[in-house]
């Protein structure tokens, strides 16, 4: 199964309007934030998501990003400061869904052999179990780049303003020695 972002929306409304249209039940991410500039409608190449999905952005700095965990059977979305978690089965009638604030714009993710996801974003990294429980936390200043070795175990940040490296144990969220 694939989801993807597809249509685009200037307004949640629309995006609401579209959701009820195609769904008995749906659900849009984003909606309490104070300005928001463009909606998605949020897709999947089978049947196996049995309702709506929208997403609501204010910024247009990065664009969201989608991470389908099958096993888990759960969708990762990180857009704006946040990152949210949704199980693609639901069996009720209201839809479940955990979403994280983070300190700084959401740059990216990825699922951990352990089943954790590691997430990099503006002033820093972290790591957090399936319902976005933390596990650890390191803050850092700004980062520009970043690089997630999963093999050695290893997240390794780099600062903008210094060009500091800081390698972090993926694992147990300790600096390591340069």
């Amino acid at each position: 199964m694939t989801i993807s972002i597809s249509e685009s929306f200037g307004r949640v409304s629309d995006l609401e309007y579209e959701l009820k249209n195609k769904h008995k039940k749906w659900l849009i991410l984003g909606t309490k934030q104070q300005v928001i500039n463009e909606c998605y409608e949020l897709e999947s190449d089978s049947n196996e998501l049995n309702f709506g999905l929208g997403l609501a952005i204010s910024s247009m700095l990065e664009k969201p990003k989608l991470l389908l965990v099958e096993n888990q059977q759960t969708l990762y979305v990180g857009f704006d400061s946040y990152l949210a978690a949704v199980p693609i089965v639901q069996q009720s009638s209201t839809i479940k869904s955990y979403v994280s604030w983070l300190s700084g714009d959401f740059f990216d993710m990825a699922l951990l052999k352990n089943g954790n996801l590691c997430v990099v974003y503006e002033i820093g990294a972290l790591l957090v179990k399936k319902d976005l429980t933390e596990i650890w936390h390191v803050p850092t200043d700004i980062i520009s780049d970043w690089v997630i070795n999963d093999e050695q175990g290893i997240l390794s940040l780099t600062e903008m303003d210094t060009g500091k490296v800081i390698n972090i144990s993926t694992s147990t969220g300790a600096i390591l020695p340069a």
